[in-house]
């Protein structure tokens, strides 16, 4: 068969130099992908990526001439175009390469220390009643909304957050940005739930945020009430009541490690 021969005479021309070029390909993919993970774009490329392969597997397999004719003959067009779409986070995946490294961008995150400071945090603006949104970035980026904000990038800390969060202070009112076991801001502004039940319709502006960013991301949100001091958690579009620091404690492993919960599941808010 004809494919066949092509693979054999492809495969006999194989050899040290074509695995460095292979490698190197792989090392420029790689890298890529890394420079978007910090931001929001990282899922739309996946969503990209698999409608091109959809479109490509039929062309071949139904023999679709225009269709393939496109697809052959628009790499350069898509190339341009996506260096046009996703130009805020290539020079913010660029500029985070700068600054940190590949190193840096490859360290794990450890959130036991990230999930106590809040635990505690959140303990003790419960107390005092008063209100605070801590949003948890996780697999889809957040970079978008934290240059919404007054960046902070220090290390977490129970002091940190209550400071930040005292009334009347001047960053008291938005969104705090965690990522990975650093603060990465303050002060943001985070897209307002779009859909709510008839039964959440009374939420305030705080919690529905708190919703909101969840809607859009993977993103897992910390909400305290100001009139109540009562402790909610938001993901993926549901608020839900926890009722003490030792649930949010166990909510949080449970969604950030993949713990199990001790207990059933919190109810969610009415």
């Amino acid at each position: 068969m004809p494919e066949i021969d092509h693979l054999r005479e492809v495969l006999r021309q194989f050899g040290p130099t074509s695995v460095i070029d292979v490698l190197l390909i792989a090392a420029v993919i790689f890298a890529s992908l890394r420079l978007f993970s910090g931001t929001r774009a990282m899922t739309q490329l996946r969503g990209a990526l698999i409608l091109i392969l959809l479109v490509v597997f039929i062309g071949r397999a139904f023999d679709l001439t225009v269709v393939n004719f496109i697809v052959d003959n628009s790499f350069t067009a898509l190339v341009i175009g996506a260096a046009v779409v996703f130009q805020p986070e290539i020079r913010r995946g660029l500029d985070r390469l700068g600054r940190t490294g590949i190193r840096g961008m490859l360290n794990s995150e450890d959130y036991d220390e990230v999930i106590e400071a809040i635990v505690t945090a959140a303990r003790r603006m419960s107390h005092d009643r008063h209100g605070a949104l801590i949003v948890l970035e996780r697999h889809t980026g957040l970079q978008d909304v934290v240059d919404t904000g007054v960046q902070v990038d220090a290390r977490i800390s129970p002091d940190l957050v209550t400071g930040i969060f005292f009334p009347n202070s001047p960053l008291h009112d938005m969104a705090v940005i965690v990522r990975g076991d650093r603060v990465a801001a303050a002060g943001c502004v985070l897209p307002l739930a779009s859909d709510l039940p008839e039964s959440d319709r009374n939420l305030g502006t705080r919690h529905r945020a708190a919703i909101g960013v969840t809607e859009q991301t993977d993103a897992v949100s910390i909400v305290i009430s100001e009139e109540t001091g009562g402790i909610s958690v938001a993901a993926e579009g549901e608020l839900t009541h926890v009722a003490d620091d030792r649930r949010l404690r166990a909510v949080l492993r449970h969604m950030t490690l993949g713990e199990p919960l001790p207990h059933r599941e919190p109810a969610r808010v009415a």
